[in-house]
């Protein structure tokens, strides 16, 4: 049976936030937004496993504004992934599944796109980190 992250959260705002746990960026518009994951196995979207425990699902809930959504397709994007240990497993709506092989050591990001529906479909992207202990 593979593994289970706990449910990762993800909240978007339209503005940029002081408070912590939260992360400022600016989105595809340059506007400022700002993020906060909660959730995961370190609290803050992040997955961390040891390799060779099995495969680990991470369910991701988008708990924003309904005028956000996340972007199909690209929603979730991968980087350093360089043994191909990741997948997304989502339609583009408030929810969707990261998949982790957990076969080899690697320390990656994933992104979730987040469309603001409400300001020109501008893109917000969110990117904590995925790492592979050996």
């Amino acid at each position: 049976m593979p593994n289970a992250t706990p449910v990762i959260h993800l909240d978007i705002r339209n503005s940029s936030q002081s408070a912590p746990g939260w992360v400022n960026v600016n989105a595809s518009n340059g506007e400022p937004y700002a993020y906060r994951y909660t959730g995961g196995d370190d609290g803050a979207g992040g997955i961390q496993l040891r390799v060779g425990q099995g495969r680990d699902t991470a369910p991701l809930q988008l708990d924003a504004d309904r005028r956000y959504h996340i972007r199909d397709p690209g929603g979730c994007v991968f980087t350093g992934d360089t043994q191909a240990q990741l997948s997304w497993n989502g339609n583009g709506n408030y929810a969707g599944s990261i998949v982790d092989a957990n076969t080899q050591v690697e320390t990656a990001k994933y992104t979730m796109n987040v469309v603001d529906s409400g300001n020109g479909d501008c893109i917000i992207p969110c990117d904590p980190i995925i790492k592979n202990d050996p």
